[in-house]
């Protein structure tokens, strides 16, 4: 019977062997399209989040949280960057894989590729129609006003709280060696996030574009970016980018 996951030490190689990839990249060019693919991924799975919202029922936000995971599954399964996920290349700068240049290059690039990947679903996705109906607009509104009113600090942890749900999502992806495994390890975790309601800076960047879409006087860019994309990318990093990867260094690679 052939091995259908990695132990928690195989598992830490390879997201490490990932990282020094990822980081040596040489393209700038490349890394910024793999993250623009990524953003629209993430665009595609936050479109059947907001339509499920539409629904008049009780479980349309399980029903969201249920769609989402596609989000990373068409990630994972293209190699696409996502930013959340790529915080995990702190692994390999710990390990002296890559250095800190490299990973700051990568990190600044792929949150560039999921922003601009983002609005350019969000422009598709307006002008498509998908979001002509009151009800709709009036989903993507609420979800806009529910999160220009999270304060600073609360966006930095709700951040946080989501990304250790997405990069372990991400280590389980990749401890899985077959398919149907990696579909799971990452529908679990995601889906908890969004049922808990935590912020993911990359859905966010697509919500606040079509926002912006539709209501052009509503969020000011600068303002959007500083007071609410910036603290939800600090919380997703010290999740995803610090704690996680100190704590598989310090449990499983060999110091040696």
């Amino acid at each position: 019977m052939s091995k259908t996951f990695l132990n928690p030490v195989e598992t830490t190689y390879s997201i490490i062997d990932m990282g020094i990839t990822r980081g040596r990249e040489k393209s700038s060019i490349k890394i910024l399209i793999s993250g623009f693919m990524a953003g629209m991924f993430i665009s595609f799975a936050s479109i059947g989040f907001l339509i499920a919202q539409t629904l008049d029922s009780p479980f349309s936000k399980f029903l969201g949280a249920s769609v989402f995971p596609i989000g990373l599954m068409l990630c994972v399964f293209t190699g696409a960057s996502l930013f959340t996920g790529n915080s995990l290349l702190s692994l390999s700068f710990l390990t002296k894989g890559i250095t800190l240049f490299q990973l700051v290059r990568n990190l600044i690039l792929v949150w560039t590729g999921n922003f601009l990947g983002s609005i350019f679903v969000a422009f598709v996705s307006f002008y498509s129609g998908t979001f002509s109906s009151q009800g709709i607009q009036r989903v993507v509104l609420d979800a806009c006003i529910s999160k220009t009113n999270i304060p600073f600090i609360e966006g930095i942890f709700s951040g946080f709280l989501c990304n250790m749900l997405v990069a372990l999502g991400i280590i389980m992806a990749l401890s899985a060696t077959d398919a149907i495994g990696k579909l799971f390890a990452c529908w679990f975790p995601i889906m908890l996030f969004v049922l808990s309601g935590y912020q993911h800076v990359v859905a966010n960047m697509y919500i606040f574009s079509i926002g912006k879409l539709l209501y052009p006087s509503y969020l000011p860019i600068l303002k959007t970016i500083t007071n609410y994309l910036f603290p939800v990318t600090i919380g997703n990093f010290l999740s995803g980018g610090v704690f996680l990867p100190i704590i598989l260094y310090i449990l499983y690679v060999d110091k040696k």
